[in-house]
């Protein structure tokens, strides 16, 4: 299966961002973690894909489970949680410099 157009990708990862960034501010408001816990992407059926990036190319792609979609999720996790952590560091630095004006 041929890798989809690389605006397509570039929606997935725009998809990715938007997700992670609802994910670990839910994850951080409710338990204060320290660290993002990814959710595995392999794992995700098709109608998982679907609901993120509304687009059935991109999708079957992903699930082919061929070696370039495989390439390709190995790097949407890397992605995923490289954005999560960000994210989570961020909002303990936002607490700290808060508590620091209190």
């Amino acid at each position: 299966m041929a890798l989809p157009e690389i605006e397509k990708i570039s929606r997935l990862i725009d998809a990715i961002r938007d997700f992670v960034a609802k994910d670990a501010r839910a994850a951080f408001e409710e338990y204060r973690l320290d660290t993002y816990d990814a959710p595995c992407l392999s794992s995700w059926d098709a109608l998982q894909w679907f609901e993120l990036v509304q687009d059935w190319e991109i999708v079957d792609f992903l699930i082919s489970g061929d070696k370039e979609a495989r390439r390709l999720m190995k790097s949407l996790q890397a992605l995923l949680k490289w954005y999560g952590q960000k994210d989570i560091d961020n909002m303990h630095r936002r607490l700290r410099v808060m508590s620091m004006m209190n």
